[in-house]
């Protein structure tokens, strides 16, 4: 008898743990650890995983063990190594394990769990005959019924003639499409060609045959190609000239991507030195980690790809990651370009189904290279020997819902488990890894000058949007230096970047005789004004509605829009400079799939002079013809209740100059602030990382946070104000006796924004260097104390949070 330990999907504390099932005979196959079962629990059938073999102890002896029903794979969807990290990061996240197993695989391979009805045996009653339509089983969704029908189904269950079963769905079928096969001989199609009887569209169809005789062709390619209508390759199926079959879709997301073939490019001496040193690395299978700091324009992208070059020639695999999606387009363009293996695309924009296929031909090792966001760093590379973290200080690497782990955080480990070498690179590095390039735990490799020779970084001037006011009393966004040179740019035929990190035409609504500001009815906050839909949106949990033409309190047409927007921007800079060709990137306008693809290519073919946008025109864009940035607000993020503010304005800063003057054409780059005064900004016109960093260190060593210590944020967050409150307050009745007298607790508080969504959010944060009592206090808190809490409140903890608000 076979037993194994799975686990299964129903995230609870009482079922985080392995169960121990019967596989039996008739389901045995070579592989089945890591594969999707169906198994009895309770009276239910749920997805469960694979995830060991187990033994028969003593204690398992005298339990009465059941049977798996059913095996869903033919071969494992997750590796050995993908097991043993689903372990590893749910103790290390406090999370369910079964919620990072989730977290690891694509959509597709999830539950789908469907509610159907059965008919009672021996029921005769007319109606529940119509209800059924001649069948045993009907799936069940309340949707589908009126009021009255669902009475009465209710009805039927209460007396026992409805049974409701409940069955598991697969969303993860691979997706089939109707082709057509030429099965005419080529003196075949001669003779039909010329026989009387043959129509037209005949004719024509039978020339395509003549020149395709082998190959697979969908009815739609066939149409287009011939101009022929669907009717004639119908009727050529019939007699036999086509044959009809179903093959399996090719979801490869890449496939429409071409670039041209480009080869590797000759390193400068800075360049070589950081190649060398983690060539070295890959090629004696060490688990080092690296830390690249090099100026924007450095040509770090260029050592990335032969470095995969490198590990690709030796057998070996390669995760290369982006912080978003919109850096994916020019990378994969790129890594394209240079390589001929197939490559594989991981982030959340693609569709379920892509997602599957891309996992499936990693799993099955015909794809070595891996380019992708966050979550593309669980994909199943075999004998993984590199591991590159582009952007390395951005925050979106830190998934903030559970499970709360970070792409840093699981390349190390992979690293530890794989024998790779991790490069970290970014010309703002986080405070936090280079403190420990500082210390050793990575090795610190520079960068200090732009890859193409006789590229200088940008100059930058700083613009005191107060002294502008004042000259011009009013509250215009752009300073006349701005606009000058915008026009002057144009002039140049060169294009412009403008940056604003808010997206929407204004921040709020007011009204200038009563001093009302709609807000949010869900959100502690203040709706933004949007004209592209006539609404005011909540950004945070989707809530809208129109703009108001009267004044709600006071009835008065005295409204203002107050505050600036990225579509603000763009429709002021068209009034102001009407010749100018200008596209608008933001969430709102790259919603449409494949929008921010063609809006990027379209910028690079110069149909754009400028580009307005939040931070996704900041990081990454390499657009040789962009001489001029702008930035139209600085302070956006400075006065945010985050320790890390200054940190974040200083790197989206040096990041947006850095798209200024990366060809041999020098660049500028004008910043506007009402703060011109701060380190942050100050420092970031002066592209000066050393001194920012040594300054910030210092205010960070005197507040007592990280990286001189660590951080763990618990949360609680419940639909009653009071019941919450109550809950933080026993939350820290419990923490705060059991930690260490050095470990610094704050709080409990409310959190910055107190309400989202109709639910209250209250927080602790921890501050600590070094507590051995932390992590079981944090397990007890979580295994035992959070079951005492009321159903509705939840509780959550979350190690180095990248954000506060």
């Amino acid at each position: 008898m076979k037993i194994v330990s799975v686990i299964v999907d129903l995230p609870t504390r009482q079922t985080d743990q392995p169960f121990t099932y019967i596989l039996p005979d008739d389901l045995r196959q070579d592989d089945y650890i890591g594969c999707r079962v169906i198994v009895p629990f309770g009276n239910r059938r749920l997805l469960g995983y694979i995830v060991a073999d187990a033994e028969l102890d003593d204690q398992k002896k005298d339990m009465q063990l059941k049977e798996i029903e059913s095996l869903i794979d033919q071969k494992p969807i997750l590796d050995q190594q993908s097991l043993e990290l689903s372990s590893w990061l749910a103790k290390a996240v406090f999370s369910y394990r079964v919620q990072v197993i989730q977290s690891m695989l694509p959509n597709a391979y999830k539950a789908k769990y469907l509610k159907r009805l059965r008919m009672a045996d021996n029921v005769d009653d007319p109606k529940l005959k119509e209800l059924f339509a001649g069948q045993d089983q009907i799936d069940f969704s309340p949707k589908k019924y009126s009021s009255e029908q669902l009475k009465e189904i209710r009805s039927f269950i209460k007396k026992g003639m409805v049974i409701p079963v409940s069955t598991i769905g697969r969303r993860d079928q691979q997706k089939k499409i109707l082709v057509y096969e030429n099965r005419l001989a080529e003196q075949e199609i001669k003779e039909l060609a010329i026989k009387n009887r043959t129509s037209a569209q005949q004719k024509k169809l039978l020339n395509f045959l003549n020149g395709n005789q082998h190959g697979f062709f969908t009815k739609k390619e066939i149409s287009e190609i011939a101009s022929v209508s669907p009717a004639v390759i119908k009727r050529a199926a019939d007699k036999g000239w086509l044959e009809e079959s179903y093959q399996r879709l090719d979801r490869d997301p890449l496939k429409e991507i071409n670039p041209h073939k480009s080869f590797s490019l000759h390193l400068n001496d800075q360049q070589q030195a950081v190649y060398d040193k983690v060539e070295q690395a890959i090629v004696d299978k060490k688990n080092k980690t690296f830390l690249l700091e090099g100026i924007t324009g450095s040509g770090k992208t260029e050592i990335y790809l032969q470095l995969i070059q490198k590990t690709i020639d030796l057998g070996r695999g390669a995760i290369l990651l982006v912080p978003e999606i919109s850096l994916t387009p020019q990378m994969i363009d790129r890594v394209k370009s240079r390589f001929a293996q197939k490559i594989a695309l991981i982030h959340s924009g693609l569709s379920d189904g892509q997602r599957m296929d891309q996992w499936q031909e990693i799993l099955d090792k015909k794809i070595r290279i891996v380019i992708g966001t966050r979550s593309a760093i669980f994909a199943p590379v075999a004998d993984l020997g590199l591991i590159i973290i582009d952007e390395e200080h951005e925050s979106n690497y830190k998934q903030e819902d559970n499970p709360r782990y970070s792409a840093k955080q699981v390349a190390l480990w992979r690293s530890d488990h794989s024998g790779a070498a991790v490069l970290l690179g970014s010309a703002t590095p986080s405070l936090e890894s280079r403190a420990r390039a500082e210390k050793g735990i990575y090795e610190l490799l520079k960068i200090d000058k732009r890859a193409v020779s006789g590229s200088l970084l940008p100059k930058v001037k700083i613009i005191d949007m107060r002294q502008n006011w004042q000259k011009e009393h009013s509250d215009s966004d752009f300073s006349p230096e701005l606009l000058d040179q915008i026009k002057k740019n144009k002039q140049d035929g060169q294009q412009t970047i403008l940056l604003l990190n808010r997206r929407g035409f204004s921040s709020f609504l007011m009204c200038r005789n009563c001093g009302f500001v709609p807000h949010c009815p869900n959100c502690n906050l203040s709706l933004t004004l949007h004209l592209d839909s006539h609404s005011l949106k909540c950004h945070y949990c989707g809530y809208q509605e129109p703009i108001p033409k009267v004044c709600p309190i006071c009835s008065s047409n005295k409204i203002r829009y107050v505050g600036t927007g990225t579509e603000k921007v763009e429709r002021r800079l068209q009034q102001l400079l009407p010749e100018l060709r200008i596209v608008r990137l933001d969430q709102d306008s790259t919603k449409k799939k494949g929008s921010l693809q063609k809006y990027l290519n379209d910028f690079s073919k110069m149909k754009y002079d400028v580009m307005v946008g939040t931070q996704i025109v900041a990081k990454g864009l390499d657009f040789p013809k962009v001489t001029l940035v702008g930035v139209i607000n600085a302070d956006t993020a400075l006065n945010l209740p985050d320790y890390r503010a200054e940190e974040k304005t200083f790197q989206l800063l040096t990041q947006v100059a850095g798209r200024s003057g990366r060809s041999k054409r020098p660049g500028q780059v004008i910043i506007q602030s009402y703060n011109p005064d701060n380190y942050a900004i100050s420092l970031a016109a002066e592209q000066n990382y050393e001194k920012f960093f040594r300054t910030e260190m210092h205010y960070r060593h005197l507040a007592d946070y990280s990286p001189y210590f660590f951080i763990a944020q618990i949360s609680v967050n419940g639909p009653d104000q009071f019941a919450a409150g109550q809950a933080i307050e026993k939350v820290a009745e419990f923490v705060k006796p059991r930690l260490d007298k050095k470990t610094i607790v704050l709080g409990p508080t409310p959190k910055a924004i107190a309400r989202l969504d109709n639910r209250y959010y209250f927080q602790m944060i921890i501050k600590y260097k070094r507590d051995p009592n932390l992590d079981p206090t944090l397990n007890q808190l979580q295994e035992h104390f959070s079951l005492q809490l009321p159903a509705n409140i939840y509780l959550s903890i979350d190690k180095d949070p990248v954000s506060f608000i």
